[in-house]
């Protein structure tokens, strides 16, 4: 029986021996079935980790979605309507806006045509105007020409005092002889003070205007040629010193006031 015992162990040990020597020797002999049922399992388990991804991320965008909606609702309705009622709106201003500026294009041709009229109207007025200038003109010369004629043998006497029956032709015929050293008194045709407001007691008295045609050759070599001159005199009865000059239109009579003051003038500074 020992003897048995021996020799079985003897080949058991001998059976297990070459599968540990199979054992030891890994590289000499083919994968186990566990790593090659795990290497198999593993790109099933990397998609279904894909699909797993997918479907959270779906289901997040989801509820994300649908919470914004809830949340969102109401406001997005509103501003839906705001929008809506503000393109009416706007639609309605358009239109009245179109509505004025064709207006306004019309009421612009009206004022095109108006101030085309208008222009037209004024370059003939600048005409007219001219026209009448130049007429004007001529008659003011003529006017002047005639007024300076019927002054011809005018003359007018400065510095006599104001008073009643001072310029009558008597007393100015009276004057003429005594300042003049004529024979006779001339015959005046009518004498008068000028056209001017009575001036008050001090101030300046107003000119004597005398007029004479008959006996005119007498009259122009005796009074007007020294008339022309400016002749100054006095006399006892006024005791003031008076001026005889001719009787020139006033314009005249400005533009030599203006002569004799700058004349003045240079004297003065000579």
């Amino acid at each position: 029986m020992a003897a048995k015992n021996i020799k079985t162990r003897s080949t058991i040990q001998t059976q297990l021996r070459p599968s540990l020597q199979t054992a030891t020797t890994p590289s000499s002999e083919p994968l186990s079935p566990v790593k090659t049922l795990s290497s198999q399992a593993n790109p099933h388990i990397d998609a279904l980790k894909v699909e797993l991804l997918a479907s959270l991320r779906k289901d997040i965008a989801d509820i994300f979605k649908k919470e914004l909606q809830d949340t969102l609702g109401d406001a997005l309705s509103t501003i839906k309507f705001d929008l809506q009622a503000v393109k009416t709106q706007l639609a309605i201003d358009k239109a009245a806006n179109d509505a004025t500026v064709s207006e306004l294009k019309g009421t612009v041709k009206e004022m095109e045509h108006t101030l085309t009229v208008c222009s037209e109207d004024l370059a003939e007025m600048k005409n007219s105007i001219k026209r009448l200038t130049a007429n004007i003109a001529k008659l003011e010369n003529k006017c002047e020409d005639l007024e300076s004629r019927t002054r011809r043998n005018n003359v007018r006497i400065v510095g006599v005092p104001e008073g009643p029956n001072t310029s009558t032709t008597a007393a100015v015929a009276s004057l003429l002889k005594e300042a003049f050293n004529l024979e006779k008194e001339p015959l005046l045709d009518r004498s008068h003070r000028t056209l001017q407001p009575t001036p008050k007691p001090g101030d300046r008295p107003r000119a004597i205007v005398c007029r004479s045609t008959a006996n005119l050759e007498s009259f122009h070599n005796h009074i007007l040629m020294y008339a022309s001159k400016r002749f100054s005199f006095t006399l006892p009865v006024y005791n003031a010193r008076l001026i005889a000059a001719l009787d020139y239109w006033h314009h005249i009579n400005s533009s030599l006031k203006k002569k004799r003051q700058n004349s003045g003038t240079r004297r003065e500074k000579d």
